[in-house]
């Protein structure tokens, strides 16, 4: 073979490595950072659902939302006999507390105006967790709560039958990957 074709041979052979080489080195790259903005996502996904899951357990329970009135406060801030009406309870009630700050947090926690929730609307969150609950492994447990929290005042008549749902999606969570994989047929 003639000498100058194999040193061509070899030079096309070691150019087609270093490619090689250096696009595995980018596709690595590339998957390293697919990979850290698929994890960024799934954080930004669970924060959104649990700050979702805590307003529905609130509305579960018949809290909605708290609002300070605009209204409220100027009426409040304005002067008149209201006023000073107002102000002479308050600081009276302050003055003679043993805990000053205790007692202006309690104060001013009494101003916002809460929002009710009807009871058609309790139960469908109620429902809407149990569900959650059964779907999310990290929710599960938290769902069953809210359903047993409410059974203690305002039962659901399925309620029972989600506690039991719920207890068996527990179950199935704690169980190791080989065990799902072994008893596929139990999963709730």
């Amino acid at each position: 073979m003639d000498p100058a074709l194999t040193k061509t041979l070899i030079g096309a052979v070691a150019t087609v490595a270093v490619a090689a080489v250096t696009a595995g080195f980018q596709y690595s790259a590339k998957l390293r950072e697919e990979r850290r903005l698929l994890r960024i996502a799934i954080v930004e996904a669970d924060a959104k659902v649990a700050a979702t899951f805590g307003e529905l357990i609130g509305r579960s329970h018949g809290r909605g939302r708290s609002e300070l009135s605009d209204e409220l406060i100027r009426v409040l801030l304005a002067d008149g006999v209201l006023l000073d009406t107002i102000r002479q309870v308050y600081s009276d009630r302050i003055r003679n507390a043993p805990d000053s700050s205790a007692m202006v947090r309690q104060v001013l926690g009494e101003l916002p105006i809460a929002h009710p929730i009807g009871t058609d609307d309790m139960d469908a969150t109620l429902r809407v967790l149990a569900a959650l609950g059964d779907k999310h492994e990290e929710l599960t447990s938290a769902a069953r709560g809210a359903v047993e929290g409410r059974a203690s005042w305002k039962p659901l008549t399925d309620g029972p039958d989600l506690v039991l749902a719920l207890k068996k999606r527990e179950k199935w969570n704690r169980r190791s990957r080989l065990g799902k994989i072994r008893h596929f047929r139990e999963r709730p």
